[in-house]
């Protein structure tokens, strides 16, 4: 007992020289792989029992990933959520765009009430105007939509093109407000008058 019992014997010397690089293939031999067909798998593992191992991927040993062609680096594991999250953001912040500039006649009555301007009698052009911002605004999420899903499935970062088209879209949608608000002569004589 007054052994260590952690401690192992060290292994009983090997007689035989060690041997040295190609030194035991026969002349002349090569390796080859096996091909498809003469593949033999092994015996799936059992899942529960005697025989059960651990998980697949079980313990501290990270699983890497299949390299991606042309040396480029794997995208981040948050670049799909936040691309998912900003496309739906934008979805709904482009139905808001697209139904607020359609509202934009009943916006201006509220404004000329509100400034004792009289009756707002849209101009003829208004309804085309807030029609074509309205689909322009839906077309830019669209081709935002269908980029960064398009990037996603190549697994490549698509965050950004939500965030463009985002940008693009909420500056597309105020610049067809303003041209709306800028043809009313009323309303500019109002604004010119503070």
């Amino acid at each position: 007992m007054s052994e260590n019992p952690d401690s192992v014997p060290s292994p009983a010397k090997d007689p035989r020289p060690r041997p040295q690089y190609g030194e035991l293939a026969p002349e002349g031999w090569t390796w080859q792989p096996p091909r498809e067909d003469d593949r033999v798998d092994p015996a799936p593992a059992p899942a529960v029992g005697a025989g059960a191992g651990a998980p697949p991927h079980a313990g501290n040993h990270p699983v890497a990933e299949p390299p991606l062609p042309s040396g480029r680096r794997p995208v981040p594991g948050w670049d799909r959520p936040l691309t998912i999250g900003l496309l739906t953001f934008g979805l709904i912040a482009t139905l808001y765009g697209a139904f607020s500039l359609g509202a934009l006649p009943d916006a201006m009555q509220v404004l000329y009430t509100q400034q004792d301007l009289g009756t707002y009698t849209p101009a003829a052009g208004i309804g085309l105007l807030t029609s074509v911002g309205a689909i322009a605004v839906v077309f830019i999420w669209l081709v935002a939509a269908a980029v960064s899903v398009r990037l996603l499935l190549r697994r490549r970062r698509a965050f950004y093109v939500s965030l463009i088209g985002g940008a693009v879209s909420t500056v597309t949608m105020f610049a067809f407000m303003l041209a709306a608000m800028l043809n009313d002569p009323t309303l500019i004589e109002f604004l010119s008058r503070q």
